[in-house]
């Protein structure tokens, strides 16, 4: 009738299943869910939908299935498996640099960032049971040469079959790793970062030395530039107090007792006058000693090496 359903079988087959355990972090942390590893055995797509689970004639839960296409796997859960308890333990790092190089000018090194997540399981009863641990694939990240070998790989998980005897504990561990670039213009080389290098035994004393040079060079550009910005300050100042000195003459000028003021402002003036000169000169020859300082600075970095 009208608003009703029904059950219409279609597939009258068995299927191959296995009654398994599927722990995934995101989903709950403490303990996984109960599932079947179901294959399709038949030459049929089965169509995605809701199924019924029955085990040993009592209900164990409702479960959706995405579709199956024939010879195809799938995991599906249906309900939280209590005889079961997951924890997790997570470690960070990264490993010693792998290359370390110099390219157009530029110190680059290499190395893995590491991630080691720990899973302790704990059967709870005295059945034997296979928890499918499913390890999230992310984008830049691969499993590390000591990880052990996922039994399922898709596009989304890493699964790993762990086999729990009845009250038994097993532990594995994973790990990831993602390829890091670090760059470091040698030419803006800075006293903390060449510490940087030696703290995470990116260089050997040798390439140090070198570095050393280059940022005693930055230093002397540094300094240099610091001047050349000092004289520039001063330069302004003098001119703001000949504009002064200028509008004051023209005031002093309706006065009596401008002679002998007026005669005080030029002999300033001159003297300020004789002061731009010596800056024009000081700034000509710093210009000169920096340009020097970094034709040099730049030849070291084009000929460097890491030894």
């Amino acid at each position: 009738s009208r608003d009703r359903s029904a059950l219409i079988p279609i597939v009258q087959t068995k299927m191959d299943g296995e009654r398994i355990s599927i722990y995934n972090e995101s989903v709950r942390t403490d303990r996984p869910l109960s599932g079947l590893l179901l294959k399709n055995l038949t030459d049929l797509t089965l169509e995605s939908g809701s199924l019924t689970v029955i085990d040993r004639d009592a209900y164990a839960g409702e479960a959706l299935m995405e579709r199956l296409k024939p010879k195809e796997q799938r995991l599906i859960s249906f309900a939280l498996d209590l005889g079961t308890l997951v924890t997790t333990r997570n470690i960070e790092d990264r490993e010693p640099a792998k290359l370390v190089k110099v390219v157009n000018g530029v110190f680059q090194v290499n190395y893995f960032r590491t991630n080691k997540r720990t899973y302790t399981l704990q059967n709870q009863s005295d059945r034997e049971r296979t928890v499918y641990i499913e390890y999230p694939v992310q984008q830049g990240w691969e499993l590390s040469d000591d990880a052990p070998k996922p039994d399922i790989t898709t596009n989304r998980y890493y699964r790993f079959r762990v086999a729990l005897k009845p009250f038994a504990k097993e532990t594995m561990t994973v790990g990831t790793k993602q390829a890091l670039l670090e760059s470091y213009e040698l030419s803006d080389l800075s006293r903390q970062q060449l510490e940087l290098f030696l703290t995470r035994r990116y260089i050997n004393d040798a390439t140090r030395q070198k570095l050393e040079k280059l940022i005693a060079l930055r230093t002397q550009i540094d300094a240099i530039e610091a001047k050349l910005e000092q004289l520039t300050e001063e330069e302004k100042k003098i001119g703001e107090d000949q504009t002064r000195i200028r509008e004051n003459i023209e005031a002093l000028s309706k006065t009596a007792e401008a002679k002998t003021l007026i005669a005080r402002y030029i002999a300033k003036a001159n003297e300020q006058e004789t002061r731009i000169e010596q800056i024009t000169k000081d700034r000509a020859s710093l210009e000169t000693e920096q340009t020097r300082i970094e034709n040099e600075l730049a030849a070291q970095i084009r000929a460097f090496e890491v030894s």
